[in-house]
């Protein structure tokens, strides 16, 4: 990759302060984008006394808007367990906050819950198709600089140059299913990185395809001569690109070429990561609910495998989660009607499948991932109204929302804050959200193709920046 200035993602001088020592950093990432916007009153923020019946401001609301309905599907999912205490944290506020009753799985797993932080998150933007890519990428829809955490981390991984003859990706997304201008292949954007950086964005429903395009079937045999004729006008063109002295003048768009040109000729050594049963279907089932296909099943446990890859594992997978099925918005929580039914049974299913894939207390399977070094972001693009929308349902909900850090350097509690009304007091930017991440990885987040002092409310350097958000995604500084 030709570049003109510091290696990206590098530490500058003055930095140590938020900078990791190497045994807390994480080495890889997996996100899950709940698609669709999770409900937080039901699953990662609870508050007992918020919305009640007899709440005098805000009646029926947050968890009790649908009581009836939810009593219903915790015991079709978790046998009855509301009454259970299951305290997590004290936010912001002081106020004490319960991983809710649609997420008992997590209950099980005190390894799991003891390395997560629960974020509170808060924007303006109501709509999918504005509210995913700023969720994705921490910008909003329309920056030409916008660009998905795998990209960020792809660019960093290649410019460090630590395997310089892997063949495959380092970042990954795993894509399916929705709106098609929600804009969930934002998490594959490459923003104005070099298109080297884009992750290799796979629709998980459609991996035949994938493979066919592998096999290069358009050529065939005549393979050997199409990639040497196609190296000779590569060669020649550049030429022309190139001073008498020698140097040649730069050229984003032909080094994008030469770079898919190149991983073109090396699809063998890619397939040969990337199988064709990677993706094999699975069936699912959540709350006596079943399904023959269970795409995010498919996708996470496609995910472990990459990121546990013994010889090129991925540093960064995204996969979209719509579900065991689609909610009647569209996506997996865009629950519209059927808050209760549907927020429970793809929620389970999420967990269920997510959970699978985590080394336990005692447990070293080396095809399952290990919290040690890898962070888990459950990441979505707003939540859902504390009250009514219709019947059975909830509108979209940017103003206060919740999205989850786990593993890695992580440390367990709640970092900001949703007051009575269903209103953020104490939040994040979706823009804090991807500097932590990348901080947690080691990669330094600021630079004209990432974020800038001013994505960080308040701060006013780049440390102090990092700092903040280190503070509020991670819950520590370095």
């Amino acid at each position: 990759m030709r570049r003109a200035h510091a290696q990206f993602g590098a530490f500058p001088g003055g930095a140590e302060a938020v900078t990791l020592p190497e045994g807390l950093r994480a080495k890889r990432v997996l996100e899950v984008f709940l698609y669709g916007g999770l409900s937080p009153w039901e699953t990662l923020y609870f508050v007992r006394n918020y919305g009640t019946p007899t709440d005098p401001m805000y009646p029926s609301s947050q968890y009790y808007t649908y009581a009836t309905s939810n009593a219903t599907m915790i015991t079709r999912c978790a046998g009855g367990t509301f009454e259970t205490d299951r305290s997590f944290a004290t936010d912001g506020l002081g106020v004490n906050v319960e991983l809710g009753p649609f997420a008992h799985r997590l209950w099980q797993r005190t390894d799991v819950v003891d390395r997560m932080r629960i974020v509170v998150q808060k924007h303006t933007l109501e709509p999918h198709e504005a509210a995913v890519p700023q969720a994705l990428t921490g910008r909003p829809v329309g920056q030409p600089s916008a660009a998905g955490l795998g990209a960020h981390v792809q660019r960093a991984r290649l410019e460090a140059g630590t395997t310089p003859n892997r063949a495959s990706p380092y970042s990954y997304v795993f894509a399916t299913g929705g709106v098609s201008s929600d804009n969930v292949a934002a998490a594959a954007a490459a923003g104005v990185h070099p298109g080297a950086a884009r992750p290799l964005l796979i629709k998980t429903d459609n991996v035949g395809g994938f493979t066919n395009l592998l096999n290069r079937g358009t050529v065939g045999s005549a393979r050997t001569n199409h990639d040497a004729l196609v190296g000779a006008y590569t060669q020649q063109y550049n030429g022309r690109l190139t001073w008498p002295t020698g140097q040649r003048v730069r050229s984003a768009r032909t080094d994008d070429f030469e770079v898919a040109f190149n991983n073109t000729k090396r699809v063998d050594a890619i397939g040969a990561v990337l199988t064709p049963d990677l993706f094999g279907t699975k069936p699912g089932m959540a709350c006596q609910t079943s399904r023959t296909r269970d795409i995010p099943l498919m996708g996470l446990s496609a995910a472990a495998r990459m990121l546990t890859h013994p010889t090129e594992p991925a540093s960064y997978v995204c996969v979209s989660d719509t579900g065991l099925y689609e909610a009647s918005g569209g996506g997996g929580y865009d629950t519209h009607s059927d808050n209760a039914r549907d927020t429970a049974t793809n929620f389970d299913n999420m967990l269920q499948s997510l959970l699978g894939i985590i080394n336990g207390p005692n447990e070293a399977d080396p095809n399952k991932i290990s919290l040690d070094d890898t962070l888990i972001i459950l990441n979505t693009e707003f939540g859902r109204t504390p009250g009514a929308q219709g019947s059975s349902g909830r509108n979209h909900h940017p103003y206060g929302y919740v999205t989850a850090f786990i593993g890695g350097p992580t440390t367990k509690g709640v970092s900001g804050a949703i007051g009575p009304s269903g209103v953020a007091e104490m939040y994040a930017t979706p823009a804090a959200n991807r500097i932590a991440a990348l901080l947690s990885l080691g990669i330094w987040p600021f630079s004209p193709e990432a974020f800038a002092v001013s994505d960080v409310p308040n701060a006013t350097s780049e440390v102090d920046a990092a700092l903040k958000a280190m503070q509020m995604c991670l819950g520590r500084t370095a």
